[in-house]
C-alpha cells in the first residue's frame, strides 16, 4: 500500500508536468506575438505552465526517493542478512530470488543503500553488477583496521 503512494505520486508529478509543459510553450509563443493583453498571457502561463512544471518536478523526485528509502527501512535486516551469507557480495537478481522484493525494487533499494554510503559496487569479471557490503565480507579483517584521532 505504501509504495502505491509513492508511484500516485510518481503519476501526479509526471501528469503536473506535462500539463506544465504545455502551458509554459504559451509565455514563449506569447513573447514573439503583438497581441495587446500579452502581460495577461505571460502571466497565465507562468501560473498555469511554470508553477505545475516545478511542482510536477518536486513531486515525482521525492516519490522516487521516498519509495527506494521504504523499501531499503522495510527490508534492510533481510538484505544485510542475504548479503552476510554471499559474503558481503549481493546481486539484485540474488535478492529478488531470496526476499519478497521484485527485480526493479531489489536493484533500486541496493542503489539507494549504495548511494548512502552502506555499499559499493563492483564489477564481476563476467560484468554483473554486484554491490559489495564490505563490513559483512568475512575475508576482510578488521585486525589492520587503524584508528582513527
Amino acid at each position: 500500500m505504501q509504495t502505491l503512494k509513492y508511484q500516485f505520486g510518481k503519476t501526479v508529478g509526471i501528469l503536473l508536468s506535462i500539463m506544465g509543459v504545455t502551458f509554459t510553450s504559451v509565455i514563449f509563443f506569447a513573447l514573439f506575438t503583438d497581441e495587446p493583453e500579452k502581460a495577461d498571457t505571460i502571466l497565465g502561463g507562468f501560473i498555469l505552465g511554470v508553477v505545475p512544471l516545478i511542482t510536477g518536478i518536486l513531486l515525482w523526485r521525492s516519490s522516487k526517493i521516498g519509495e527506494r528509502k521504504f523499501l531499503m527501512n522495510k527490508y534492510e535486516q533481510q538484505i544485510l542478512q542475504v548479503a552476510s551469507q554471499n559474503g558481503g557480495h549481493l546481486t539484485p537478481t540474488e535478492l529478488a530470488m531470496k526476499t519478497n522484493l521484485n527485480l526493479k525494487e531489489s536493484k533500486k533499494v541496493l542503489e539507494t543503500m549504495q548511494i548512502e554510503g552502506y555499499c559499493e559496487l563492483k564489477i564481476s569479471p563476467n560484468a554483473t553488477i554486484v554491490f559489495y557490503f564490505r563490513e559483512l565480507d568475512k575475508r576482510d579483517g578488521y585486525e589492520e583496521s587503524e584508528l582513527l584521532n
